[in-house]
């Protein structure tokens, strides 16, 4: 009888070893798993910079891989005692190193061509400041120097307090420096703007009581540059016209040399 009885016992120790094991556990923790995989990935999507966001691009093109980095414009004004000046010569090399050619440029159309060739004009380093620097130019809170002088001058150097020259619309009138971005006036260092594609950047010489108005170029399109055909701007904040939008015929003040022949070497 007892060895009946310990056959029986290791019978059903065997019958129960080979029972299916319950999978739930195992389940639920593939499923924890994969969800946290997920969770990851959507996590690190939504952390890297987008190409649109603020003050990431636009980004330089890798030499390395040959991929092509991002081509922006960006509209430019200026306003000195009611006049919009003509639009700035064509650059696209630095105008104290001929030798050096820009990512930041204009072609002559009233538009800054935005596309870095190095870190050290894309990104952050992309503003209106570096463009600025590039034609030999400066802004800040307090003062102007800009490529045209207005109607009966040939001042192209404006601080705080001077007055306009006879022959503009404020003539007589002290001014103050100004700028908008897409047509709403901003009341910090202009050349601390960080460039972004399809926006208008005016700067402004005027008595401190006077808008800066609509650009003449608020709502046009840059030059066709690279076998693209740019759209016209949309700045929801800028009309088709407004104070002083007939642009000058004032000629432009000497900017810096125009390349034919690519230069040899980059900033």
């Amino acid at each position: 009888m007892a060895n009946s009885r310990k056959k029986y016992t290791r019978a059903r120790i065997r019958a129960h070893g080979r029972r299916p094991k319950k999978r739930g556990g195992a389940q639920w923790f593939y499923g924890a798993l994969a969800a946290i995989v997920v969770l990851g990935v959507v996590g690190v999507v939504l952390a890297r910079p987008d190409s649109s966001s603020a003050g990431v691009p636009p980004q330089p093109g890798n030499p390395t891989t040959g991929a092509p980095g991002d081509h922006w414009h960006a509209a430019l004004a200026a306003n000195v005692c009611g006049e919009w000046m003509a639009p700035p010569a064509t650059f696209e090399t630095a105008a104290d190193n001929a030798n050096v050619r820009v990512g930041i440029h204009t072609h002559g159309d009233g538009f800054m061509h935005v596309h870095p060739f190095t870190k050290s004009e894309g990104g952050d380093n992309a503003t209106f400041g570096k463009f600025l620097g590039y034609g030999g130019w400066s802004a800040s809170e307090d003062s102007l120097s800009l490529w045209a002088a207005p109607t009966g001058s040939d001042t192209t150097d404006w601080s705080n307090g001077d007055t306009c020259p006879q022959g503009t619309p404020f003539a007589g009138k002290k001014g103050v420096v100004k700028y908008s971005i897409d047509c709403a006036e901003k009341h910090d260092n202009p050349s601390d703007i960080k460039l972004k594609d399809g926006e208008v950047v005016a700067v402004a010489f005027l008595p401190k009581s006077e808008s800066i108005g609509v650009p003449p170029n608020a709502t046009a399109a840059p030059a066709n540059d690279e076998g693209a055909t740019p759209k016209a701007l949309d700045a929801k904040g800028c009309a088709t016209g407004g104070p002083g939008a007939t642009a000058t015929t004032t000629t432009p003040a000497p900017a810096a040399t125009d390349a034919t022949t690519p230069p040899s070497s980059t900033p």
